[in-house]
């Protein structure tokens, strides 16, 4: 089985869990690992003395604010800090890993956004220095290439244009797009709540199975980071993923409890491992 495994930025203090059942599960199966690294971006921009800023688009989707010098701590972050740190963990239980990001081997190519519309205020502007990009192909073949030397694939932002320039893209979306590219049969969306909430103030109220064309009418209803995971997530449901699951990767055992059911599957049907 081929899983993709997104590991929330925010998920520091249940690492070692993840790692545990990353571990558990390498022997049969082939899994790439995708992360963000947002606590380890905002803890270097703070040490840089760079503002930590935010772009709003008309439709309420909120994305970092990336100049120059943001992108440049950004690498430094989840190269340097949160890939060496998941790198070491799968180490630590027997499982080699390779840390890559989405410009080595081509592996993730992208259009940088060269204009792109914000809200400030009560004004919408176009921002024109945002080193952000659009992911527009994946080659997985450095995938597959270290999956056969039995080597698992830990993967981060940022992408690479056609000319070489370095653009940022959302973790979320680099993972999507990657369990798109590569056919995975289950993209696990690991981050901070129990799946997709039907009240967002109700961590009870998850909502077990959605299909694709149901997931695309919530988008408009979600708020923050959920209304961008859902949104990639029927991306990847229609560039060839089987199926989606946003879970909690607080609990205990958090991967395995996923692939028994926990949290919110986006696609076919429920099936566990």
């Amino acid at each position: 089985m081929r899983i993709v495994v997104k590991w929330g930025g925010s998920l520091q203090e249940n690492s070692g869990a993840i790692a545990d059942d990353i571990a558990a599960l390498w022997p049969g199966h082939r899994i790439v690992v995708v992360h963000g690294g947002s606590r380890d971006i905002d803890d270097t921009v703070a040490e840089l003395g760079l503002p930590r800023r935010t772009l709003r688009s008309p439709d309420g989707m909120v994305t970092r604010y990336t100049d120059a010098a943001t992108l440049t701590a950004l690498m430094m972050a989840m190269r340097g800090r949160t890939q060496a740190r998941i790198v070491s963990e799968l180490a630590a239980r027997g499982v080699t890993a390779a840390g890559l990001s989405g410009m080595d081997g081509g592996l993730v190519r992208t259009r940088r956004k060269a204009a792109i519309r914000a809200v400030f205020g009560d004004t919408v502007r176009v921002v024109r220095d945002n080193l952000a990009g659009k992911v527009v192909g994946v080659d997985t073949r450095v995938l597959e290439a270290l999956h056969a030397c039995d080597i698992l694939p830990v993967v981060c932002p940022p992408g690479m244009t056609a000319e070489g320039e370095p653009t940022n893209v959302d973790a979320d979306r680099m993972a999507c797009a990657i369990a798109a590219a590569w056919r995975a049969d289950r993209l696990l969306l690991c981050t901070d709540t129990p799946g997709v909430l039907a009240d967002r103030d109700d961590p009870a109220s998850v909502i077990a199975e959605l299909d694709r064309d149901e997931a695309a009418d919530l988008v408009a209803a979600l708020s923050g980071g959920m209304r961008m995971k859902v949104a990639a997530a029927v991306e990847a449901l229609d560039h060839g993923a089987l199926a989606v699951q946003v879970c909690d990767g607080r609990v205990e055992a958090p991967i395995a409890a996923a692939l028994r059911g926990s949290g919110t599957l986006i696609g076919k049907g429920r099936g566990t491992i």
